[in-house]
């Protein structure tokens, strides 16, 4: 079928009108916001990849420098004492203290040297001096006898290799020690730094204004030697190396990331740089979403200016047809007064009636809605979580095939109390007694798995124990104290549940853990979410503080609910304040 444009145009003045301001308006600025963001876009690209190289050419500036001072100690290895020491396996006494003499010297001379652990020297048969042991005698072992063959390939090169000295991470670096009379090797020296010194290289620096962004260091082998710590933690880490083989520095955008890489000249590492497109070009949206802006408010005003020649003109057709705009969109308060007693007159009477119902019906089935909802909040309430439970019945069964009868039992009755009470047959509240028991079984299997990380102690009043309690308001609280605040600690945790009655004669609670805590910008942002209601972005299955905040203030009043403190690196405190009586019994 075959629209015939000019006929249709002839047909509506309104459609005459909206055809002119386009061709007239819209479409220019369009076009001239397309080509400033275009050409804005392209400029501030090319600003944006070259910061990040800059960026990234500091990090291998430093690296060169830290290791050319290393290099530097590779002197050691050519003086007489030293290749007097592994030419002979008798005793070298004199020279093996020139030797410590020059370590000492030259850890003192240059910065790197206090970032060195130990400096060790050895030759073909397994003499070696250390900076740390002396002078001993070691077994050449296969790793060495490797070593020493890559060696006699190329004398002038390095070895690399992290390893781990008391739990830390050190990276030894071997270089051959050459005796320049006979061009042959006669030894190694390797010297072991704290790897630490590479990642401080690291920390703090972003190539955005957010920690989405992520340095890496790789080495020839194409293996990520170092990275930022506490960056992508929980992502595994892919970078396509083949990109980066053709040239010694440049950049690439791959999957909606942006990578920058330059080679260290001393180590020949790739120093590699990481971020979101969208935040590398975070100036260029700025721009972009700017010039949309202004483009839709022009646009606005002349099709105000439109609306209001156009109702002008046609008035008691356009007031209608507004009308039922507002309606379809959801505004059931819209009403047609009727002028005069033509048709549409009896059309505006039409549509005031038909409002009517349907915002009556609407009503009806808000109100069915409502009750749907706070079946299935009951419904919520009376869930046990399903990984608490699976781990919970894997614990039984490792108590179980340990053979821990005892154990299994005291888990199990546990487990059944713990149950009992979160499905308490459907009811909402039930006393402060059973709140704690409910809480002391949950505790009790959590202390089963934790037993070396948790300390417990639950002290509460037994004056309050027989008032009642809207039921699972203590249990998200001390979830979340145990998994994101005790579990992400190092060493002990401990977990006081303390409940009283203040000074206002109301019932208090207070949960208090030595967790990882919380600064002071997450803290304000988590006490904003509890006082407008908002659920956090990154919640959790379960109830949560926001939940419990909510149920508190539903049943016993805005003036009641939760109180959270918190210190970073020190731990928690949630304050729960509730009458000694509200609500249904």
């Amino acid at each position: 079928m075959h629209w015939n444009w000019f006929k249709l145009l002839d047909k509506s003045l309104r459609t005459k009108m909206l055809v002119m301001f386009v061709l007239l308006t819209v479409f220019p600025l369009i076009f001239i916001g397309f080509i400033s963001y275009t050409k804005s876009s392209n400029i501030i690209s090319e600003r944006a990849y070259s910061l990040a190289q800059i960026k990234n050419s500091q990090i291998a500036r430093e690296i060169d420098v830290l290791f050319q001072d290393i290099h530097r100690f590779n002197e050691i290895g050519k003086q007489q004492s030293t290749v007097q020491f592994l030419l002979h396996q008798e005793d070298t006494y004199d020279e093996a203290k020139e030797i410590l003499s020059l370590f000492d010297f030259y850890q003192k001379s240059y910065l790197s040297g206090e970032h060195i652990f130990d400096i060790e020297i050895m030759n073909l048969e397994g003499k070696t001096i250390s900076d740390k042991r002396g002078v001993y005698q070691r077994d050449v072992t296969t790793t060495d006898e490797q070593i020493h063959a890559l060696f006699s390939e190329d004398p002038s090169q390095t070895q690399m290799k992290i390893t781990y000295q008391d739990g830390f991470p050190t990276l030894e670096i071997t270089n051959a020690i050459v005796w320049d009379i006979t061009e042959a090797i006669i030894g190694t020296m390797k010297i072991t730094i704290d790897a630490s010194t590479i990642t401080s290289i690291l920390a703090d620096k972003t190539l955005t204004d957010t920690e989405n962004s992520s340095f890496y260091i790789s080495s020839e082998d194409r293996d990520i030697f170092f990275k930022q710590k506490n960056r992508n933690k929980d992502h595994p880490v892919y970078i396509d190396m083949s990109q980066m083989d053709e040239k010694e520095q440049g950049y690439y955008t791959s999957d909606e990331m942006f990578y920058v890489y330059e080679t260290s000249k001393m180590t020949s590492w790739k120093v590699i740089g990481q971020a979101p497109v969208k935040e590398i070009m975070k100036d260029s949206n700025e721009i972009r979403s700017l010039i949309v802006l202004t483009v839709i408010s022009s646009i606005i005003f002349i099709i105000g200016l439109y609306m209001f020649i156009s109702n002008r003109l046609i008035h008691p057709i356009r007031l209608l047809k507004n009308k039922m705009q507002q309606a379809a969109q959801g505004n059931l308060e819209a009403k047609v007064i009727p002028v005069g007693e033509d048709e549409i007159a009896t059309l505006g009477d039409s549509f005031n009636q038909m409002i009517v119902k349907i915002k009556s019906l609407l009503d009806l089935s808000i109100e069915e809605e409502k009750k749907l909802k706070a079946a299935e909040f009951r419904t919520m309430q009376a869930q046990i979580n399903p990984h608490f439970l699976y781990n919970t019945l894997d614990t039984i069964i490792w108590l179980a095939e340990a053979k821990e009868h005892q154990s299994v039992i005291e888990l199990t009755k546990a487990l059944s109390q713990y149950s009992r009470i979160s499905l308490n047959k459907g009811k909402d509240w039930i006393t402060i007694a059973d709140e704690i028991s409910h809480i002391e079984s949950y505790l009790y299997i959590q202390k089963t798995r934790y037993e070396d990380i948790l300390d417990v102690s639950v002290q509460v009043d037994s004056d309050i124990l027989r008032y009642h309690i809207l039921k699972l308001l203590l249990q998200p609280i001390v979830e979340n104290a145990i998994y994101h605040g005790i579990k992400n600690k190092r060493g002990q945790g401990f977990l006081r549940i303390n409940g009283g009655v203040n000074e206002d004669d109301c019932i208090r609670f207070e949960v208090i853990d030595n967790g990882i805590g919380m600064d002071e910008e997450r803290l304000q942002e988590l006490r904003d979410h509890l006082h407008t209601g908002e659920v956090l972005p990154e919640a959790k299955n379960g109830f949560g503080l926001i939940n419990v905040q909510q149920r508190i203030q539903l049943y016993y009043g805005k003036e009641y609910g939760l109180q959270v403190n918190s210190w970073k690196g020190s731990g928690t405190r949630v304050t729960i304040t509730i009458p000694k009586s509200g609500g249904r019994k």
